[in-house]
C-alpha cells in the first residue's frame, strides 16, 4: 500500500471523518452583535434586524480604529456567466462578464504584536482543477481559455515580494468562501498529493486558514450541487492544527473583522476592512458595486429589474443554497461599508473577484471600479508566529 495512502488512514483513525481543527487563535475576539438577528425565524424579519444590527457593528468597528496597512494586487481576469454574475438582470447578449480576482493584505495590531493577513490569497493554477474552470478548458481548449479569455496577472508569491512582506511572516489566510480554492501549496500538506512523492511544501509555513465551520464541513463532504464549484481535495492532506473553524463573527485586533454573511455558500463571510475612509466589505455575494446599488447602475438592464422586482441588491447566483439569506447578507454588507467618498451612492464594497471592463464582454462595463485598497504603511520587519492559545467565547 502507498505510504500516503497509509497516512491518511492513520489521520482518520485519530481524527475521525471531521479533522479536529486548531482552537480560536488569540488574536480573534468574538463579535456578537449579529448573533440575536441571525436567529430570528422569519427571513423579513431577519432581513430588518439584520440590516439595524449592522450599523451597530459599522460603530463598532470604526470606534476601534482603522488597519495598520492595506495593499491589493491582482491574480488573474477570467469569464463568468453572466446569467450567474448578474441573476438574470443585465440585457446584454455576452454570454460572459470578465472578473479580476485579487488578494489584500491587511496589516494589524494585536496587543502590541504586528499581525498579516492575507485576504482571498487564490492560487489561479491550483483553482483550475475546479470543474466550472476545467470543463471550460475542455469546451474551448487550453490556448483560448488560458490566453486569449483568461489572463494570469501574478501569484500570491509575487505579491508579497512587491510588498517586501516574508511568506514566513504571514500569520493567517482568509477566503470569503472557498469556491475553486486549493489551499495546499499555501499552507503544505504532511502526506504526499496524488501523484507526489513527497509533502507539499508550503509557501506560508507559518499561515493558518481562518473559515467558518460550516465552509469547512461542505469540503469535508460536498453535496453533488455543490461539486461543480470546489477543488476536489483542496484541502486534503493539510495539518489540521493549520485550520481554524470557526463559530460565528470575528475581530482580529483594530481595523479587520470577519463576519457571517451565509446564502452564496452556507460558510460564507465577509471580510471587514477599516482604514481612513470608514468600512470597506469583501466578498463576491455581488460582483460589483452595481449590484449593491442597482438603482445607481449605468448597467442595462439593472435598474428596471430592481424597480419592477422590489429589491435593493442583485444577487451574484452561481450557487443558490440559501437565496434569501444571501440577499440579507448583501444588505449586511452595503449597512456594513461606508459610502465611496467620490460616489456616495455606491457603497464601499469590494468583489473580491470584481466586474472590469473588458472587451469580451461588450456593454457590461462596472459603473464605478474600485480596483485596490491602498493605506497606511507597509510594516516589513519580521512579525512573530501566531500562538495557538484559546480563548473564551463572548
Amino acid at each position: 500500500m502507498p505510504a500516503h495512502i497509509i497516512i491518511f488512514a492513520g489521520l482518520l483513525a485519530v481524527y475521525g471523518p471531521r479533522m479536529a481543527y486548531a482552537s480560536i487563535p488569540g488574536h480573534l475576539a468574538r463579535l456578537t452583535e449579529l448573533d440575536a438577528a441571525w436567529a430570528i425565524a422569519g427571513a423579513g424579519a431577519r432581513l430588518g434586524a439584520v440590516r439595524a444590527a449592522a450599523r451597530r457593528l459599522h460603530d463598532r468597528l470604526t470606534a476601534g480604529g482603522p488597519a495598520v496597512a492595506v495593499r491589493t494586487a491582482d491574480l488573474a481576469t477570467f469569464p463568468y456567466p453572466t446569467r450567474f454574475g448578474l441573476d438574470g438582470a443585465a440585457r446584454s447578449l455576452a454570454p460572459f462578464v470578465m472578473m479580476r480576482n485579487r488578494v489584500q493584505l491587511v496589516q494589524v495590531r494585536v496587543g502590541g504584536e504586528l499581525v498579516n493577513v492575507l485576504v482571498n490569497p487564490s492560487d489561479p493554477e491550483r483553482s483550475l482543477a475546479a470543474p466550472f474552470f476545467s470543463q471550460q478548458l475542455e469546451k474551448y481548449g487550453d490556448f483560448l481559455a488560458r490566453r486569449v479569455m483568461s489572463t494570469q496577472h501574478g501569484t500570491v508569491a509575487d505579491a508579497l515580494a512587491g510588498w517586501g512582506v516574508d511568506p514566513a511572516d504571514v500569520h493567517y489566510i482568509t477566503f470569503d468562501h472557498l469556491h475553486v480554492q486549493d489551499v495546499r501549496g499555501l499552507l503544505g500538506t504532511i502526506v504526499p498529493e496524488p501523484g507526489q512523492a513527497q509533502p507539499t511544501r508550503a509557501l506560508l509555513p507559518n499561515a493558518r486558514l481562518l473559515a467558518q465551520r460550516s465552509e469547512l464541513a461542505t469540503l469535508e463532504e460536498p453535496h453533488p450541487l455543490q461539486r461543480h464549484w470546489y477543488v476536489d481535495g483542496g484541502i486534503l492532506g493539510v495539518d489540521p492544527q493549520k485550520i481554524v473553524a470557526l463559530d460565528g463573527d470575528f475581530a482580529i485586533g483594530a481595523g479587520l473583522a470577519l463576519v457571517r454573511t451565509p446564502g452564496h455558500t452556507i460558510g460564507n463571510h465577509s471580510i471587514a476592512i477599516v482604514t481612513d475612509r470608514g468600512v470597506w466589505t469583501v466578498s463576491e455575494n455581488g460582483i460589483s458595486v452595481d449590484a449593491y446599488a442597482p438603482e445607481a447602475s449605468a448597467i442595462a438592464g439593472l435598474r428596471g429589474h430592481a424597480r419592477a422586482r422590489g429589491v435593493e441588491v442583485i444577487l451574484n447566483a452561481n450557487t443558490k443554497e440559501h437565496t434569501l439569506d444571501q440577499y440579507t447578507s448583501m444588505v449586511l454588507e452595503k449597512t456594513l461599508a461606508d459610502p465611496c467618498p467620490d460616489r456616495p451612492e455606491f457603497p464601499q464594497h469590494f468583489s473580491s473577484s470584481e466586474m472590469v471592463k473588458h472587451p469580451l464582454a461588450p456593454g457590461l462595463a462596472p459603473t464605478y471600479t474600485h480596483g485596490a485598497i491602498t493605506f497606511g504603511q507597509v510594516v516589513t520587519r519580521r512579525a512573530p508566529a501566531p500562538a495557538p492559545r484559546p480563548v473564551a467565547q463572548a
